[in-house]
């Protein structure tokens, strides 16, 4: 633990380090700097990072840059140094790191009227793909002006920006702010070597925090802290290496890196990268992925959490050679603030339908009585099983279950093949034909008598196991059901085909059509709720059978009149949440089934700790399902527990898709965007943290975290990350 005690970078770098070279000392200061001015001391002090970026530097150069300062370009060392003085970019001063961003406020002042609720404000700026609306909702980039209709549409073009606003957008909106730097980064490091980064704040980027590139090695950064924030698909990275060089000398010392895609992402050949003491937190894919070849990333002292947002269980690490001081994972991080949305996680049992699974359901449902929530309940309905339980469905109703559509057969469209029909008869050829409802064979000799020619939506063929068993029923015709179709799959989702032959050795495999099965599907299961259920939701939900969905089986569901859908097993893109858009027809699925099976109370508890802080961190919403005997009743108490200690907001799939209607469309989708309820995320360790005291003493130069506490004044150890536990900061940090 770490009292405070502040030591002023500029004592720290100017003092520790004159004794190691006499070259000369440069700085920087956004606000009163003058880029005509020689640099060399802070009354001379440049304005710009372009300043820097086109001077040449010297081995054992220093440049420092003002703390309490904001630049918005991005920093290209142009010279490397040597062994024994590297170049070294630092900060001086007293107050909140330097901080290169790509944020860009766009007070009422920019802004004037262009024509109806189009307004207009000049950017300089080759293009830029995101826009920041009330502080958390990422506006809806259009090609043409004209198609700017609503709320957070906008479009860029020849260096102005338009955006849809009913007034001037800073007082509509609260706050719009622009991100430049599009597809680039903001500090890059490109074919040199024998540099150091120290004390520098990485935040709204697209694409890459740091990056290094080329022929780049003996790069140590340290006290760096990169928070992504932009949910920009596969990007951004926090720290991106990609030499071709197969470096020997990459080191990251006390460094963070939140909010990217990937914190820490390590491509090509590489001799050596060291990791100590750095934490990766809430990233949407890993904390850390090495893919690089040639020894690769060597990570301890380190912690990583919720990172990997589009599944249950975390994905921190992929790749990478772990020392044995690491934190456990699911180690909870106790942070100042996570909070920025409630996690809002509905839980569903699966299936109910396709098999007998009352007295399941029943043995589980107490444990959600005691704690006062509810379930949902998702069944399949074209099964006699369905018929025969419609009391059972009918008393869970009656009770508050939250019942929801899980389809008519459970035929899954991406395993479309249903029976393969074969003429073994005496016929010298046979083909078969599907047009529209019509199937028809035509056979070439024989004894006559054996065309077919079947109307699929007759009762008596029009389900595909009666119409399987019609064919294998007349001479001349063996059929083999595939193992994966369900016959109670409707005969019109059949695929049209033309004259395929059957007389092969092999015969011909029928194909069931997605567009033909899921409207099917969906219909037919909730015109038999509606028929044999009462007390039924206004608002309807479908439930995906396997997660299996794509944006055409979204529109299907809008269609048939579903308000919503648990969709796809994993987040589209990782970037389904609420600040740019959560499309309620693909509400993210998580199947219980292999993560939280056979969990004691105390790990259970540690997982779902880290699903809600994902959650509550992005803004992303989750249906938890499961099936059959898959979780004990005493399992999913303990889910339901490690739920509500942790501040879930548990709601069924009705209440969710409910809420989530409520909010704002994205134009043009079937998306909705929320704003955050909660104050800005800050990720400082408090006491409780167990990075303090957990690093390890990485000497004295680099000894003073990003705010300038010393490290090695007070406690036993260092702590893990960019920040030192104090009691009480002098300073107010924030994103910017």
């Amino acid at each position: 633990m770490k009292l405070p005690h502040i030591v002023l970078a500029a004592a720290v770098v100017v003092c520790a380090l004159a004794s190691l070279s006499p070259a000369a000392t440069y700085y920087v200061d956004a606000s009163g700097g003058d880029d005509s001015r020689d640099g060399l001391s802070p009354a001379l002090a440049w304005k710009t990072i372009a300043k820097v970026n086109g001077s040449s530097f010297f081995p054992g150069d220093q440049i420092l840059f003002k703390r309490g300062e904001v630049w918005r370009e991005s920093l290209v060392p142009p010279s490397s140094g040597s062994s024994v003085n590297p170049i070294r970019f630092d900060a001086y001063g007293s107050g909140d790191a330097p901080t290169i961003t790509g944020y860009q406020d766009l007070p009422a002042a920019n802004w004037t009227l262009d024509t109806g609720n189009i307004w207009k404000a000049s950017i300089t700026s080759t293009s830029f793909n995101y826009i920041l609306f009330q502080g958390s909702i990422w506006g809806l980039k259009h090609t043409t002006k004209a198609s700017c209709v609503a709320p957070y549409d906008f479009y860029f073009a020849s260096n102005v920006l338009y955006v849809y606003s009913i007034g001037n957008p800073a007082s509509y909106y609260g706050s719009v702010a622009a991100m430049l730097m599009t597809n680039g980064q903001l500090i890059y490091i490109n074919g040199k070597t024998w540099i150091e980064i120290q004390h520098l704040k990485l935040s709204y980027y697209d694409s890459y925090g740091l990056r290094i590139g080329g022929a780049s090695d003996h790069i140590t950064i340290a006290n760096v802290y990169a928070d992504g924030v932009i949910p920009a698909g596969a990007l951004p990275h926090g720290f991106f290496i990609n030499s071709t060089s197969n470096p020997s000398d990459i080191n990251f010392y006390n460094v963070d890196a939140h909010r990217n895609y990937d914190g820490f992402r390590f491509m090509g050949a590489a001799g050596a990268i060291t990791m100590r003491n750095c934490r990766a937190y809430g990233n949407r894919n890993y904390g850390l992925e090495d893919t690089s070849t040639g020894g690769g990333a060597s990570y301890d002292y380190c912690h990583f959490y919720g990172n990997g947002i589009g599944v249950l269980p975390a994905t921190d690490v992929s790749g990478g050679n772990a020392g044995t001081h690491n934190l456990p994972q699911y180690t909870a991080p106790a942070t100042v603030n996570f909070q920025r949305y409630p996690a809002r996680i509905t839980l569903t049992e699966d299936d109910p339908g396709l098999a007998d699974a009352g007295a399941y359901v029943d043995s589980w449902l107490p444990e959600f009585d005691a704690r006062g929530v509810q379930p949902s309940i998702a069944i399949v309905t074209g099964y006699d099983t369905a018929s025969q339980s419609i009391p059972k469905f009918q008393e869970w109703i009656n009770a508050g279950r939250d019942l929801n559509s899980h389809s008519w057969s459970h035929q899954y469209f991406q395993q479309p093949a249903a029976f393969t029909v074969k003429y073994a008869g005496a016929g010298t050829a046979a083909t078969l034909s599907i047009s529209g409802n019509l199937l028809t064979t035509q056979i070439t000799g024989g004894p006559g008598g054996e065309n077919l020619s079947l109307d699929l939506t007759s009762s008596s063929y029009n389900t595909l196991s009666k119409l399987w068993s019609t064919i294998a029923g007349r001479g001349g015709y063996t059929v083999t059901p595939d193992p994966n179709c369900k016959g109670p799959a409707h005969s019109i989702t059949l695929a049209d085909v033309g004259a395929q032959d059957i007389k092969g050795s092999s015969g011909y495999t029928l194909q069931i059509q997605e567009s033909r099965l899921i409207p099917d599907e969906m219909a037919t299961s909730k015109a038999w709720m509606t028929a044999n259920l009462t007390g039924l939701s206004a608002t309807r939900v479908y439930v995906y059978p396997g997660g299996q969905e794509d944006t055409s089986t979204e529109g299907y569901a809008v269609a048939s009149g579903y308000a919503g859908a648990r969709g796809a097993l994993s987040m589209s893109g990782v970037k389904d949440v609420y600040a740019r858009g959560v499309n309620i027809q693909n509400i993210t699925s998580l199947g219980a089934n292999v993560p939280l099976i056979g969990l004691t109370a105390a790990e259970m508890d540690a997982r779902i700790a880290a699903l809600v802080w994902k959650s509550s961190v992005w803004g992303a919403p989750y249906g938890i399902f499961w099936h059959t005997n898959e979780l004990t009743p005493t399992e999913i108490g303990n889910l339901l527990d490690a739920l509500i200690a942790h501040g879930a907001t548990i709601m069924t799939n009705t209440q969710l898709v409910s809420w989530l209607s409520s909010q704002s469309p994205v134009s043009g989708t079937t998306s909705y965007v929320a704003t955050a309820s909660g104050p800005e995320l800050d990720f400082r360790p408090t006491l409780q943290s167990p990075v303090v005291d957990a690093g390890v003493d990485l000497g004295a130069g680099y000894g003073s975290d990003l705010l300038g506490v010393d490290q090695a004044v007070f406690g036993a150890a260092w702590d893990i990350g960019a920040f030192a536990y104090i009691s009480a900061s002098p300073f107010v940090v924030v994103v910017r």
